[in-house]
């Protein structure tokens, strides 16, 4: 019987923790919205900066964004008991990634797409950091990973971010050129969002999690 209880209440905790989406923006509520300063939108006045490397996952290509305008909202996330508590971590810079190092290592770069040819479609004309993006809410996503450790992470969601996928859509051309196969490359299959903060550490897709509109858990506006 005690282990029956245990296992109810062990149960009923991660039912608790791991609550289904109650309307259609997630666990989205009513209370007011969060406010970032609209300057965050405003990439072009922040310089792009190549992610190059050697080892697997460190060539990617990100929208980079001016981290002061973030750090206000990790310190508010980080003091809510739902979603931080002190807990979360934060990267002390903001981006959007726009090439994930796992579309880079195992399906442009076998193709012969070179992380400088990447660069090169992002800088010119100051393509990327000239994109435009709106934001759809804050999101958070939880799961308990292979190691048996409970990670969430919370993050920015965007919406209208069709430059993004403009860029994406130039890469995938040049995927295509060099001899890539077109179904392993997709340039709206993604979901942009800026990192806010973590527990232990980042968690991806790879990990089950997805961060799109179904992570929504509260409003937020740029004013």
């Amino acid at each position: 019987m005690k282990i029956a209880a245990s296992l109810i209440a062990t149960l009923a905790l991660a039912a608790a923790t791991f609550a289904a989406p109650d309307n259609k923006h997630g666990n989205k509520n009513n209370n007011k919205p969060i406010v970032i300063n609209k300057k965050v939108l405003q990439a072009t006045k922040v310089p792009f900066i190549p992610h190059t490397g050697n080892d697997l996952f460190t060539n990617w290509v990100g929208l980079n964004l001016d981290f002061k305008y973030v750090k206000p909202i990790f310190d508010l996330v980080n003091t809510t008991k739902a979603y931080g508590n002190g807990t979360l971590i934060s990267r002390g810079e903001a981006h959007v990634t726009t090439i994930l190092p796992t579309e880079y290592d195992n399906i442009l770069h076998p193709a012969g797409v070179t992380i400088e040819e990447l660069n090169a479609l992002a800088v010119k004309n100051n393509r990327l950091q000239r994109a435009r993006f709106e934001l759809e809410c804050l999101g958070r996503v939880q799961v308990v990973t292979k190691d048996g450790v409970y990670q969430q992470a919370v993050q920015i969601i965007l919406k209208n971010y069709k430059d993004i996928v403009s860029y994406r859509t130039e890469v995938f051309k040049l995927f295509v050129k060099k001899g890539g196969n077109p179904a392993l490359f997709g340039a709206d299959n993604f979901t942009p969002h800026i990192t806010v903060g973590f527990k232990h550490r980042d968690i991806f897709i790879e990990d089950g999690v997805y961060k799109g509109k179904n992570a929504c858990v509260h409003s937020i506006v740029a004013k």
